[in-house]
């Protein structure tokens, strides 16, 4: 006998809107047995042009949880046929659940880096190739070698940090009118201010356990790797950054760092940079001799 459908309904991309109703699903979904098959549907006032990389690497956790923690199936619904098309068709999304991939090209979008599940052996690889890419579509004389060593420190503290048991996902998406790269890296872990928290009983909020892990020394020690300094170099390329962890947020402008808390608690840690690429300087080119 088949499983009765039970509609979810993305009504806004409004990021506030959009983290709250994943953060209530995952509560929602994280006791009882798939007796139902779950059909992700979006608005008819959503369009594509405002699905950014923050949406789709917390979809991509969801749809892990849902489906790999917790057993569901998990559908996309056509009543909003661009978004379908953009996130089923485009992004292959499905690939990563039914083909079993860690990452697949985008097949129309040229100015998306696609979904990528964070792997542990494949991390300094995929921020390379995320260099490469760059270098190849937009920027054949720009030195991005920071971009590269700022994804491998994320990286390396979702393995440091979040026991995310490959529930972490990255994307990137650049923007050619603005010159701006648009980072997020998302996991369904135990997230940076629990972590933190865990370490450090002094640290009552997420918020002050967000900052905490941003200062230069600060760690958790969870690993040998982990020396405390992987975090500024993670915002070291970004002109803004924001940090989403339990109910603490933390926004980073060149100028300030603003200490917020929120009205739900996110089930991990959400990184989301912009990078603009305007400063980076030109790679030095070494003339060649004949000696």
């Amino acid at each position: 006998m088949s499983l009765p459908n039970k509609k979810i309904i993305f009504t806004s991309a409004n990021k506030g809107e959009w983290l709250k109703k994943i953060s209530e699903l995952y509560s929602s979904f994280a006791i009882g047995e798939p007796s139902c098959r779950i059909v992700l549907s979006f608005s008819q006032s959503i369009s594509v042009s405002q699905i950014q990389p923050v949406h789709l690497v917390t979809l991509a956790c969801l749809v892990q949880y849902l489906i790999v923690d917790k057993g569901y199936k998990v559908a996309i619904s056509k009543s909003n046929e661009a978004i379908y098309d953009y996130i089923y068709n485009d992004l292959d999304f499905s690939a990563y659940w039914k083909g079993g991939k860690h990452h697949v090209n985008a097949n129309t979008s040229n100015n998306i880096f696609n979904l990528w599940r964070i792997i542990e052996t494949e991390k300094d690889l995929y921020a390379k190739n995320v260099e490469t890419y760059l270098n190849r579509n937009y920027f054949h004389n720009k030195d991005l070698s920071a971009i590269n060593v700022s994804l491998v420190e994320a990286f390396y503290n979702v393995f440091d940090h979040a026991k995310a048991n490959q529930n972490a996902f990255s994307i990137l998406r650049y923007d050619e009118n603005k010159n701006k790269l648009y980072v997020a890296i998302a996991d369904f872990g135990i997230g940076i201010a629990k972590s933190v928290k865990d370490f450090n009983k002094h640290i009552n909020s997420d918020s002050e356990a967000i900052y905490w892990a941003l200062q230069d020394h600060s760690t958790v020690q969870s690993t040998a790797h982990n020396k405390g300094l992987g975090m500024g170099n993670i915002l070291a390329v970004a002109s803004s950054a924001r940090i989403l962890s339990g109910n603490g947020l933390i926004v980073r402008t060149p100028d300030t760092v603003k200490r917020m808390s929120i009205n739900f608690t996110f089930p991990g840690t959400l990184i989301y940079l912009h990078i603009d690429l305007n400063s980076f300087e030109d790679a030095e080119i070494l003339d060649s001799f004949n000696w």
